[in-house]
């Protein structure tokens, strides 16, 4: 890694294309840096505890893991 990074700034971005890859994974993806289209994603999640997803856009040189938690289990409110 070392290249660019994905910053506070550019998060909403990059969760939007990751949303829009698991929609349509056959889709060209958009890199949220540099708007170059090709950026390769690929899911790389330990379900049930978080979603990671690698992000690598050869035009600007990003190569970064995004990691989104996942919930906690809420209790069911039965008894």
């Amino acid at each position: 890694m070392g290249g660019p990074e994905i910053m506070v700034e550019q998060m909403s971005a990059a969760l939007r294309t990751i949303a829009a890859w698991r929609v349509a994974p056959e889709a060209e993806a958009v890199c949220p840096l540099c708007g170059a289209k090709g950026l390769t994603i690929s899911d790389h999640s330990a379900r049930p505890h978080a979603e990671w997803y690698r992000l690598v856009c050869m035009e600007c040189g990003l190569d970064q893991m995004l990691g989104v938690p996942l919930g906690a289990a809420v209790p069911r409110g039965d008894g």
